[in-house]
């Protein structure tokens, strides 16, 4: 029998000491990180293996070994924390503060807390001596915040041997969200797939002059128009069967007659009052579309000069299934300005998704239900990215799982301000994520 309650208080701890490490990306410092996790580690006697991609961006391996008679799992997490602004916080953000039933820091969610959680569950394995038919590999990487160029990419191009004999991946963002006003039961997702980027550029040219003689053709005013060209037209949604099983269970804890027309939304996007009220919403929205945000722009160097050239830089996420060829094809033929090039700045990841039918991923439903009674699960398509990606590249089976009940005022918190986890998502989190690695991996 394992001790859940003074497992839990260790796990408490242990989450305190790792948020008190700055690992802010950029410069990332992953590598002090990764030391505290292979110390505590070795003092269960379980062997790590530290790899740096540069100078201080460190990556960490180590196994508990079962008998391979299935496939392992990659228990993942991402050490690098974005920044955070302490003027705005009324904490030290890497001060690991216990105070009032809560757990205080950057990346108290995102995402140090599955990480110990995971640690703790193999430090629990390991000293329960329990027989595994599984390998459990830790994982802890670096560069998540940044892109992955030192972290998981670099893991799977440099050291893919770390994931020898595994069928899965675990990663982070998936959630339960607590019932209230807005749902009739607590909600919680299993993310199997995220979208992924296109990284687009519109780049409009024209003669150079003078600020005080402007014409409608300058390049400026080509890239403005074209922009709103963009952003004015329509692609036909997209919607894929995993996100309509998303919305069809997500329907079911919607109060009144919130959710009517979600258990068939092609349908139903086509009555103008529906879509109208569907894409009033962000998230829902931009899992049913191709996405365009223009996030940076660049002309003159100086207010008097009409430059040459105008550039716009854009974020475009993709659905499973998309074709980046028909997409610039598509805004090339919305702009309609050959004086405007579209062109990609760098290779387009493939969208990538793991099934919703495999032993691990009912095991998560299992494990959720367990946590949460009453709880409607379902599958997501993340409009943001993971590592998971990485992990799926590799012939894994990835799923960003997490056993944290979170109210919106909480989950906001992510990358925000005063992040924060209850003592009581940390401790009954660990008994979770154990029992559910003892249903998949105890021989």
């Amino acid at each position: 029998m394992m001790d859940w309650a003074k497992i839990g208080d260790e796990t408490v701890e242990l989450l305190r000491r790792y948020l008190r490490i700055d690992t802010t990306n950029p410069p990332g410092n992953e590598t002090a990180g990764a030391r505290f996790l292979a110390q505590v580690l070795g003092g269960d006697d379980i062997a790590s293996e530290i790899a740096e991609a540069a100078p201080g961006r460190g990556n960490l391996v180590a196994r508990l070994e079962g008998d391979g008679s299935l496939g392992g799992i990659v228990l993942h997490h991402h050490i690098d924390v974005v920044y955070a602004d302490q003027r705005y916080w009324t904490v030290d953000p890497f001060g690991g503060l216990l105070r009032d039933g809560y757990v205080y820091g950057r990346g108290a969610i995102d995402m140090k807390s599955t990480g110990i959680l995971q640690l703790a569950a193999v430090l629990a394995i390991k000293r329960a001596m329990i027989p595994l038919k599984r390998n459990l590999i830790f994982l802890a990487t670096a560069d998540e915040e940044a892109g992955s160029r030192f972290g998981a990419q670099w893991v799977a191009d440099q050291r893919r041997g770390w994931f020898d004999g595994a069928e899965y991946a675990l990663s982070e963002l998936g959630l339960i969200a607590a019932s209230d006003a807005t749902r009739r039961a607590p909600f919680a997702s299993i993310v199997i797939s995220e979208k992924t980027g296109l990284p687009l550029r519109l780049t409009a040219r024209s003669d150079p002059g003078h600020g005080s003689m402007p014409w409608p053709d300058t390049a400026p005013h080509r890239l403005i128009r074209a922009l709103g060209c963009l952003l004015a037209a329509e692609r036909t949604p997209c919607i894929l069967p995993e996100v309509q099983e998303y919305f069809s269970r997500m329907a079911s804890v919607l109060p009144g007659g919130e959710g009517a027309g979600y258990e068939r939304l092609e349908a139903s996007l086509r009555d103008p009052a529906f879509r109208a009220r569907f894409f009033a919403d962000r998230h829902r929205a931009a899992l049913v579309r191709t996405t365009f945000a223009v996030t940076m722009l660049k002309g003159s160097e100086k207010r008097n000069v009409i430059p040459p050239e105008a550039v716009a830089d854009v974020d475009c996420r993709m659905l499973a299934g998309e074709d980046p060829d028909e997409i610039v094809a598509w805004m090339r033929q919305v702009i309609a300005d050959p004086q405007v090039e579209v062109s990609v700045t760098s290779t387009p990841k493939v969208p990538n998704l793991s099934p919703p039918d495999t032993e691990l991923y009912k095991s998560l439903v299992d494990a959720l239900r367990r946590r949460a009674p009453g709880v409607v699960v379902a599958p997501e398509i993340m409009v943001g990215f993971t590592d998971n990606w990485v992990f799926r590249q590799c012939g894994l089976h990835g799923y960003g799982f997490g056993p944290f009940v979170l109210d919106e005022g909480e989950w906001r918190r992510i990358h925000g301000n005063d992040e924060r986890i209850s003592v009581e998502n940390v401790t009954a989190g660990v008994r979770c994520y154990t029992e559910m690695l003892l249903d998949m991996a105890a021989a």
